[in-house]
């Protein structure tokens, strides 16, 4: 029985859902079902010797055919969606009888969810979606040295052979580097000059852990480390630009850096492992080390250059593995002498952002709290509108409730405007929201490329709906309650005013909108003033007028000595210039994104981690680095070209170093032990003490105070070019020819101002002042227009009172300071609430703000000053108004 009575309830579902489709067919059987049955009983009335009117009459009232009607509607549908639909029609109707009111309203509400949206499409890109062509991406961590910020920095492959053969807790580990880095590349019979590629170096085991597949041809195997001719794997997206999608590629052989090189696959389309970092090809790490220098590198535990990444086993948890990765790091560090003060091996989740998910997240909260303070005024905002609006349509409700209209069903007609006006302004904050996120794909100039795959997804289609729903829901119930409670009589009458808890929730609102955009002026002149600050202050540098280019010699066609070689050769080159007042080569320059790591530091004779425990930062440097930055040298000397190999080993440090290692002596002659790249100790004499220079990062933060080795007796193969401009201009084309001329292999350079590099690691607080900025304006013009509007609205209710005082003789005077006093209180409670919030928020943002204190005197002051104008300034036009009332005309009209 309970079968056929559920397939039963599944009939009449699906016919209530068929005949939602053809409401006019189901309207003609009804009627003529009803002219039928009222025929009949017309004719049997007729029959008992009434008169056919009467009859007709009779039959109407025995068969109700309005009542009979609405219950068959009933039956046969869904009441509830037939009603929202008509809700729906009248409220499209209603917008469009008020265009001024609609349009106001769905522009303060696409600001803000449109703002929104863009937020959440960007932490949906970096830290919500998975990365694509990566299998079970959820099981992925990365492991590296741990930082203080929780966040990790590159290690060592000694470090990667330990945790991928004794971490249990691992599936399997890969490594990779953690930034491609520019290869010349030269196609098969191509005699032109070198194209530019950026590769990866990764473990042959990379694709495989990451669970990628090709497209076309294979990844790497355990055969392509040790094979004699190396091979590489090619993305999609660098297939198809470069090779044209050309299938004959898979076995061409490609001159890399010099080196030929297989093709042997190509990956996936949208797949770039993990990271945001788009490679355009992968070559494989350990490849044979054919050369000393290679093989050092390769040996050396302290070195700072592999990412690890590996993939759990089932079962087990992120924290499981962090647990073993950390006791398993410090094993190391005791089994091979490193300091206490060395870093320790960390695990972290995977992340789109190596390393760094913890400052992403922390941006990502601090932009979300902005763009929801916007939502939050454009809400109030259109919340004080709908009060107004209601106030206007007392007398329609009030008759509506007269009729028997019940309170629920105006409510919910009331919820569908606001609703409808609400999906309004969220379908034109997705427009704007896609306007933005395609300005946020075009971030500044790096040395890499990059790819954040920013789109309107279902997810943040479905995040903005949502959102839009319930700002919708937040904002219309208050005004759709207080509108359903009218009270019909007073309403009825023609004089029927506003009550003053009208007033005073849609003066509650208004001064919630002066808070929240105070917060917002407050957050922006802080990170304004710490861009300032930070712009201002001494970096122990001077950028103007240096170009720098990045060029890597990292293949086996460069030997230590060829190195040296070119760095004398682009030297000897550039000085030539006519436009060149110096020339330096160096590991880094201030503000770039990698350094690089010598271990072990410690003082000869000295027992304890002093040395060990500084924040230290080391930099490979040829003679005249110095001068080209104009770092001054405190004490000592320079390098000089007899600073080689072979002669005793001398090292310049920053003056916190030799203030730390050697209060209150000469630092000069004294001596430090590290190790160098092949892992040996190097005692080395210190011959200077430079300035020490403040240079931010986007991966290390604030830089530690230096230690200088002479390039000469520790080469690196990843260099950058400096050059100070005589004039001060570009050295772009100067740069590019030199190179080119020295070897036409290596691709054309792509410098940069190091003004430009340094300035990109203070590009979190550039976005933040730029949006917080631009924000606050809008929520400072709608706080200003919702003052406006309560004033304006207050004096003229306040018309009649107006003209008695006039006519007892008050001046024109004394009625503006009435109506200014009003509205100047919105904006004093406002501000002083603004205020408060403003410093909580402050204190969390604190980390951002560079020398600048978070509640910082002269930035609160003067944006409750600002907010305090913006009120005078509103009820400027309302007060001039009512000066110009007539006391006579006003009364008689009473």
């Amino acid at each position: 029985m309970d079968g056929v009575q559920q397939r039963m309830e599944i009939r009449r579902f699906v016919a209530r859902v068929i005949t939602q489709f053809r409401q006019q067919e189901a309207d003609a059987e009804l009627q003529r079902e009803l002219t039928a049955h009222l025929r009949l009983l017309q004719d049997d009335y007729e029959r008992r010797g009434l008169t056919p009117s009467d009859a007709y009459r009779a039959a109407r009232v025995q068969l109700g055919t309005e009542r009979t009607r609405d219950a068959h509607r009933d039956a046969r549908s869904f009441t509830w969606l037939d009603d929202a639909v008509r809700d729906l029609q009248h409220a499209a109707r209603l917008l469009r009888r008020s265009p001024g009111f609609a349009i106001t309203a769905a522009v303060s509400l696409a600001i803000g969810i449109g703002a929104t949206a863009a937020v959440f499409s960007v932490a949906n890109a970096l830290l919500l979606r998975d990365p694509v062509g990566v299998a079970n991406p959820r099981a992925l961590v990365e492991i590296g040295n741990g930082r203080p910020d929780g966040g990790i920095n590159p290690t060592s492959y000694p470090v990667y052979l330990d945790v991928r053969a004794r971490a249990t807790s691992l599936a399997d580990a890969y490594g990779r580097s953690l930034m491609p880095h520019a290869m010349s590349l030269r196609r098969p019979g191509s005699a032109g000059p070198a194209e530019s590629a950026f590769g990866q170096s990764v473990t042959v085991n990379y694709f495989s852990v990451l669970g990628a597949v090709p497209v076309m041809g294979r990844l790497f195997d355990t055969a392509d480390s040790a094979q004699p001719g190396p091979t590489t794997v090619l993305s999609h997206r660098f297939w198809t630009s470069r090779f044209n999608r050309d299938p004959g590629v898979i076995g061409a052989v490609l001159q890399l850096n010099g080196q030929p090189f297989t093709v042997v696959g190509v990956a996936a389309p949208g797949f770039q492992g993990t990271s945001i970092v788009a490679p355009d090809l992968w070559v494989p790490l350990a490849l044979p080390a054919n050369s000393d220098a290679r093989a050092a590198m390769l040996a050396n535990r302290g070195g700072a250059y592999l990412l690890i990444g590996g993939r759990l086993r089932d079962g087990v948890t992120v924290a499981q593995a962090a647990q073993e990765i950390d006791v398993l790091g410090r094993a190391l560090n005791q089994e091979h002498a490193r300091p206490s003060g060395a870093p320790v091996t960390h695990l972290v989740s995977s992340s789109s952002v190596s390393g760094n998910r913890r400052a992403i997240v922390a941006l990502m909260i601090v932009l979300g709290l902005i763009v929801s303070l916007v939502l939050a005024v454009a809400c109030a905002n259109v919340a004080g509108m709908l009060l107004a609006r209601g106030t206007a349509r007392r007398h329609e409700v009030a008759v509506r409730l007269a009729i028997g209209a019940g309170r629920i069903r105006l409510v919910r007609q009331l919820l569908t405007e606001t609703t409808l006006l609400f999906a309004v302004g969220g379908s034109a904050g997705v427009i704007l929201a896609h306007v933005l996120t395609g300005a946020a794909s075009s971030l500044p100039s790096l040395p890499f490329p990059i790819n954040i795959p920013i789109a309107l997804d279902l997810r943040v289609l479905a995040f903005t709906a949502s959102l839009t729903f319930v700002a919708a829901l937040v904002s219309g119930l208050v005004p759709a309650l207080r509108a359903s409670r009218s009270d019909v009589v007073s309403a009825l009458k023609a004089d029927g005013r506003q009550t003053a808890g009208r007033t005073r929730l849609r003066s509650a609102f208004v001064a919630a909108q002066v808070a929240f955009s105070l917060v917002l002026v407050v957050v922006a002149a802080l990170f304004v003033k710490a861009l300032n600050r930070a712009g201002s202050l001494n970096p122990g540098f001077d950028s103007s007028g240096v170009e720098i280019a990045a060029v890597d010699l990292a293949t086996v066609k460069y030997s230590e000595e060829a190195g040296l070689a070119f760095v004398d050769d682009v030297v000897s080159r550039l000085r030539s210039q006519p436009n060149v007042q110096s020339v330096a080569v160096a590991s880094v320059f201030p503000g770039g994104f990698e350094g690089i790591q010598l271990d072990g530091l410690a003082v000869p004779g000295r027992s304890g981690d002093d040395a060990a425990s500084l924040h230290i930062s080391w930099n490979l440097v040829t003679p005249g680095y110095f001068g080209t930055l104009g770092i001054p040298l405190v004490a000592g000397r320079d390098f000089v070209a007899t600073d080689a190999k072979g002669a005793p080993p001398v090292t310049i440090i920053g003056e916190a170093i030799a203030s730390r290692l050697w209060p209150g002596e000469s630092a000069i002659g004294q001596r430090l032990v590290y190790r160098g790249f092949s892992g040996a100790a190097v005692t080395s004499t210190i011959i200077g003490i430079a300035r020490d220079v403040r240079a931010s990062s986007l991966i290390d933060g604030v830089a530690g105070s230096y230690v200088y080795v002479p390039l000469r007796q520790h080469f690196d193969r990843r260099l950058t070019i400096g050059a100070r401009a005589r004039d001060g201009g570009r050295l772009t084309a100067e740069m590019r020819a030199v190179v080119a001329a020295v070897d036409p292999m290596l691709p054309a350079v792509s410098s940069q101002t190091l003004e430009d590099s340094t300035r990109l690691g203070l590009t979190p607080q550039r976005i933040v002042a730029s949006l917080a900025s631009g924000l606050g304006l809008v929520g400072l013009l709608l706080a200003m227009l919702g003052i406006y509007g309560v004033t304006a609205y207050a004096a003229a209710q306040r018309m009649r009172e107006f003209g008695i005082r006039v006519a007892l003789g008050a001046t024109g005077w004394d009625v503006v300071g009435l109506v200014l006093r009003q509205g100047l209180w919105l904006a004093v409670i406002g501000s002083a609430t603004g205020l408060a919030l403003a410093a909580g928020l402050a204190r969390l943002l604190s980390p951002f703000l560079f020398d600048v204190p978070p509640l910082d005197l002269t930035t609160f002051a003067g944006a409750a000053l600002a907010f305090l104008l913006t009120g005078l300034l509103a009820c400027y036009l309302p007060a001039r108004r009512s000066t110009r009332i007539d006391p006579v005309t006003t009364l008689r009209a009473e």
